[in-house]
């Protein structure tokens, strides 16, 4: 999933989708999963929910956010 060929658009990376998702996280703080999910539709697109997943777990696995079970929500770790 990480290593790109001649028919990966880099907008759709998981590299890159971490990288929004982190931006969208300091912005507020605490995101809703779902609203997060939303915030990353709107500005890439709706093909976008698959990679969306590969990229939490991968910045679960560099131990960058946690999972916030009582409020279904992501923070990000200090």
């Amino acid at each position: 999933m990480l290593k790109p060929d001649k028919h990966t658009n880099p907008k759709y990376t998981v590299v890159n989708i971490a990288g929004i998702i982190i931006e969208q996280i300091k912005k507020n703080d605490i995101m809703n999963y779902d609203d997060l999910l939303n915030g990353i539709i709107k500005q890439t697109s709706e093909s976008i929910k698959e990679v969306f997943l590969y990229s939490l777990s991968f910045l679960f696995l560099l131990d960058k956010i946690e999972y916030l079970s009582d409020l279904d929500a992501l923070r990000l770790k200090t």
